[in-house]
């Protein structure tokens, strides 16, 4: 098996994790190496082809394409090692790390680790909604992917689970996919967002935001041809044939829970100082990997001065 060192190991490849190697190598530590168990490097933001990303971080309006990769061209100037189709295991003694990748097994040794693995969408069967299993049923991560890298056929009519900040992401692919959204539905009583993007989004798009409203069951053989919604006591069906499953979000935080460390019981984060670090661990956690969910360009902000710390504590 291979054996590496380096000064800090950054685990995702996402903007909080390239953010925060960019910041290690400002901050003059040597030797900084990101995992990405993708075959390219950006996180989500590379299949998310609207507008909106990199206000807070570059003071621009960027497609999420271009926002990442102006982080991935970023690390790469600054001298850090990105190793893409790289998978992190568990943890091995003092402070390494087991890895994966089509060289074979690695073990990498680090003087500090960030965690940076982000949170996936709990898809249909995660949240246990009742019926059978027909074709047309997304995330919103699945629903970009199919639509702006794979240049799938969706559907005609959709229905969208959830009213978060992502949903409204899921409205804006729907409509470059030629699909029109009928509806948005949400237990909870208002939606997630901003207000003007619920609003102005709501006005372009033209769909129809349902509160304090319960989906009962998908509807469908081969292919989805509705859904049973619950409002105020009362069962009514929605016809569609795509259904995106959006936001509610869980933690990536199988390579934590395997390391024994502390989850919190609410978020499923990892439990971390305000300094972001695992408590009597050089371990720090950042991103989405800590909820609750940021906006991807919090997540770099976040992440440079977490950076920031992690090196001082390396001089």
């Amino acid at each position: 098996m291979k054996t590496s060192q380096v000064d800090v190991l950054v685990i995702g490849g996402g903007p909080a994790g390239l953010a925060a190697a960019i910041e290690l190598k400002k901050s003059g530590v040597n030797t900084v190496r990101v995992l990405e168990r993708e075959r390219v490097a950006g996180g989500v933001p590379r299949h998310s082809f609207h507008p909106g990303y990199g206000l807070r971080d570059f003071k621009q309006f960027l497609s999420g394409p271009k926002y990442a990769k102006k982080y991935v061209d970023g690390a790469l100037s600054a001298g850090v090692v990105v190793s893409t189709l790289s998978t992190a295991t568990h943890f091995g003694e003092k402070n390494s790390v087991q890895v994966t990748s089509p060289a074979g097994l690695e073990t990498i040794s680090a003087r500090a680790i960030i965690l940076a693995t982000g949170a996936r969408e709990r898809a249909r069967a995660a949240r246990a909604v009742p019926g059978k299993r027909p074709a047309g049923i997304y995330t919103t991560g699945s629903l970009q992917q199919a639509t702006y890298l794979e240049d799938l056929a969706i559907g005609s009519r959709a229905v969208i689970v959830g009213a978060e900040h992502v949903s409204f992401s899921a409205v804006m692919t729907l409509k470059h996919a030629g699909v029109k959204t009928v509806a948005m539905l949400t237990e909870k009583k208002k939606h997630e967002t901003v207000g003007i993007v619920r609003f102005a989004l709501g006005l372009w798009y033209r769909f129809k935001l349902m509160t304090k409203t319960e989906i009962v069951e998908v509807l469908g053989d081969k292919r989805v041809t509705g859904v049973r919604i619950r409002r105020s006591g009362v069962e009514s069906v929605i016809a569609c044939d795509t259904i995106v499953f959006t936001g509610n979000w869980i933690p990536d935080n199988e390579l934590v829970r395997r390391g024994g460390f502390a989850i919190d019981s609410t978020y499923k984060s990892p439990v971390v100082s305000a300094d972001a670090q695992i408590p009597g661990t050089s371990i720090y956690a950042i991103g989405n990997l800590v909820l609750p969910i940021k906006a991807a360009d919090k997540c770099a902000v976040d992440a440079r001065a977490i950076a920031k710390k992690v090196a001082a504590s390396l001089r």
